[in-house]
């Protein structure tokens, strides 16, 4: 039998150094702007992919303190699929962003909402009430490279989460094209449509698409045939 050798000192200061580095690299990969409560959400675009197009999206899952026994079938706007979790805007930028090429970008706020659905309409019919503009988490720091955004996210109350008036508050979008996506229970578009215009008053905004939240999950063909439509593919 051969006789185990003792490592040297070098040795040991090698591996020392090894570990160190990597620690650190996990720090370093972990500190991109994205909290922990947005991890099932889409990654944020770190590089500019050349595309004119992004896709902005605000929703529910990454925006709450999430509960990971969250039950998706009584919990509107969540969705499971095996353990990941994705809120219905979530899927709609997928889609949008398999028929554009575009690059996504998740609307997140500092301030997280309750994980229980309730809580949240309470929360933001407060915030509507109070025209607040929550504070928000990401940013983009290369606007000026689009000029076409699809915006998508969920009526609350009759119109944009008041972090998403947060985001187009944050930004010029003098001359570019705004494609509204706006997930529902019923109320469709509401009033966000107008909204976003008189935010946005320099901006071309095209006739915008409302769909169900319930059927998000099956309406790649209707966003498709939207998408096709708006001519920004041209």
């Amino acid at each position: 039998m051969q006789m185990e050798r003792k490592p040297s000192i070098k040795r040991i200061a090698a591996a020392m150094l090894v570990f160190v580095l990597a620690i650190g690299a996990t720090a370093c990969g972990n500190s991109n702007g994205q909290s922990e409560s947005g991890q099932n959400a889409i990654e944020q675009i770190d590089n500019h992919t050349e595309s004119n197009i992004l896709i902005a999206y605000f929703s529910r899952v990454g925006n709450m303190n999430f509960d990971e026994n969250i039950d998706a079938v009584t919990s509107a706007s969540v969705n499971m699929d095996g353990s990941n979790v994705s809120g219905n805007a979530q899927l709609l930028a997928e889609m949008a962003q398999e028929v554009t090429g575009g690059d996504l970008f998740f609307i997140e706020t500092v301030e997280k909402y309750p994980a229980e659905y309730r809580g949240t309409t309470d929360q933001a019919k407060t915030e509507q009430n109070d025209d607040a503009r929550p504070e928000l988490l990401s940013h983009v720091e290369n606007m000026d490279a689009y000029d076409t955004i699809v915006l998508i996210y969920p009526n609350w109350w009759g119109t944009l989460p008041q972090s998403v008036f947060t985001f187009l508050e944050e930004y010029d979008f003098s001359g570019k094209t705004i494609l509204p996506l706006c997930t529902h229970e019923g109320s469709r578009l509401g009033r966000s449509e107008s909204d976003i215009a008189s935010i946005c008053p320099d901006a071309r905004l095209l006739d915008g698409l409302s769909v169900k939240g319930s059927d998000a999950g099956s309406a790649q063909t209707e966003v498709e045939e939207w998408i096709s439509n708006s001519g920004i593919l041209e």
